[in-house]
């Protein structure tokens, strides 16, 4: 399995909650229908953080293929592509990393030694 992560920053002519409506309300409409996408999460950054001034980024997405083969066969695909050209309509920068997921504490309980 693996894990893509999305950084994503908001074009500069968009509020939060602009930038936060767009990517909830329309872009995951067309991005949740991408083939072969197991789980998908989106994570709007806080306006509260510990760290002075702006956030880097003002979001995060999380998208659970199969596996790398199985991902990259699927951002090739047409719907993909579309999805990809309607977050840059409203996001500055995605930077991607894919990742492999360590489970590290669940429901509370930490899982021990790898």
């Amino acid at each position: 399995m693996v894990k893509l992560i999305a950084l994503l920053k908001r074009k500069p002519e968009l509020t939060k909650e602009q930038f936060a409506e767009r990517w909830l309300n329309e872009h995951v409409k067309l991005s949740s229908q991408i083939p072969g996408l197991l789980e998908y999460r989106c994570n709007v950054a806080k306006t509260e953080q510990d760290s002075p001034g702006e956030p880097l980024f003002d979001g995060t997405a999380e998208l659970w293929f199969e596996s790398v083969e199985v991902m990259e066969a699927a951002f090739e695909t047409d719907l993909a592509k579309r999805a990809g050209d309607d977050a840059d309509d409203f996001c500055s920068q995605r930077i991607h990393i894919y990742t492999d997921e360590t489970l590290v504490v669940e429901n509370g309980a930490f899982k021990g030694d790898r």
